[in-house]
């Protein structure tokens, strides 16, 4: 639209004039011998020096960008999803399967068409709304992945600063989303019990409706499920390599690729674990499988524990144990947790020391 340059006078600042209106400014500069011209609205509840202040901080702001977009070589078009593609290589295994999973689930087709120059404070507001109903973990992987992206973008000098701010990350209540498991003891062993049914038996097992499960001896699935049962997150499992077991000391690793905590973590293997990965000991994966989900239905209908999950398992054992009076310390080693809130008290946990403790508490639970 045209500027009716009449209506414009000029203002202290010679690359501003203020229309008649006191409103609209008119922005007319010349940077590196180019001819800039450009309307801006102010404030309309603001006094008139504050108009004029506003309409210099924009002008400069203005300025910053043109400067800023003439000085960079890297690609002004790229998207979110661009920089997501760009940086996959800092993600590895697991973790990496895990992001490209949500990316494409909640970020590929809204945030991640956005040109990653154009993307403002205003539309993680409205993506937030988008993953509301997700559980608060689930909305904090957003920015587990977004984060890195806008920090690239930013030493590409694409962009000038994030426009993600603290408030638009979800904080997760730690504490309130664990769920006590009740009666854990009882529990504790029906559910290991179950799984040595089910993967280490032939048993023919009659439910209460008169259907019935065949087990099988399984040594492959019931380490699957027994790393679960002491403590592991199915991903952490999935991923081990048979280098990562070490049968002489008595050990295994969590490599940080495949760890939520993103560092090596080394406990103490269970006696049940080893007896049941000597049986198919080999190179390469040791599960060469993706998921267990499928598995669940039995354990809950043999056990007739309904809230049976793989990550349930994390809660039952620490509720058990705990109630056995095994120390927090070795609980929260056992686990693997590196969070604030107890890295400040337990610097130097010794992961394979406390599940060792874990490890001996929890059989002679089972032998009770």
């Amino acid at each position: 639209m045209a500027i009716d340059k009449k209506s414009y006078t000029k203002t202290r600042y010679t690359s501003i004039k203020v229309h008649k209106d006191g409103i609209k400014f008119w922005f007319d500069f010349t940077l590196d011998g180019k001819r800039y011209s450009k309307l801006w609205n102010s404030n309309i509840n603001h006094t008139k020096a504050d108009r004029l202040k506003s309409s210099y901080m924009e002008l400069e702001r203005l300025k910053g960008e043109i400067v800023h977009a003439s000085s960079i070589t890297a690609d002004m078009s790229a998207t979110v999803n661009t920089y997501f593609e760009n940086l996959k290589t800092k993600w590895k295994g697991e973790t990496l399967k895990k992001y490209e999973f949500y990316h494409a689930k909640y970020i590929q087709d809204s945030i991640g068409k956005l040109k990653i120059k154009d993307v403002k404070a205003a539309h993680f507001t409205s993506f937030n709304k988008t993953i509301s109903h997700l559980a608060p973990s689930t909305r904090k992987r957003a920015y587990e992945i977004l984060q890195p992206l806008f920090r690239l973008a930013v030493e590409d000098e694409i962009i000038v600063r994030s426009p993600i701010k603290a408030i638009h990350i979800p904080v997760r209540n730690q504490l309130s989303e664990k769920k006590v498991v009740t009666d854990a003891v009882t529990k504790y062993k029906i559910i290991y019990k179950t799984i040595n049914t089910l993967f280490n038996s032939e048993e023919l097992v009659v439910l209460e409706d008169k259907k019935t499960i065949q087990c099988a001896v399984n040594p492959h699935h019931r380490a699957i499920f027994l790393f679960g049962f002491h403590g592991r997150r199915v991903n952490e499992v999935l991923s081990l390599e048979w280098t990562d077991i070490d049968f002489v000391n008595n050990q295994y690793r969590v490599r940080g690729e495949n760890s939520k905590v993103n560092t090596d973590m080394v406990f103490s293997l269970p006696s049940d674990i080893r007896e049941a990965l000597s049986t198919f000991a080999s190179t390469g994966r040791v599960f060469n499988i993706n998921e267990v989900q499928h598995y669940y239905k039995s354990i809950r209908k043999i056990s007739g524990i309904n809230e049976f999950t793989f990550h349930w398992m994390r809660n039952l054992s620490v509720s058990a144990l705990s109630s056995m009076g095994v120390d927090l310390t070795h609980l929260t080693a056992m686990l693997g947790h590196t969070d604030s809130s107890t890295l400040k008290k337990y610097l130097s946990l010794q992961r394979e020391a406390s599940t060792a403790v874990t490890n001996d508490m929890s059989a002679k639970l089972l032998e009770g």
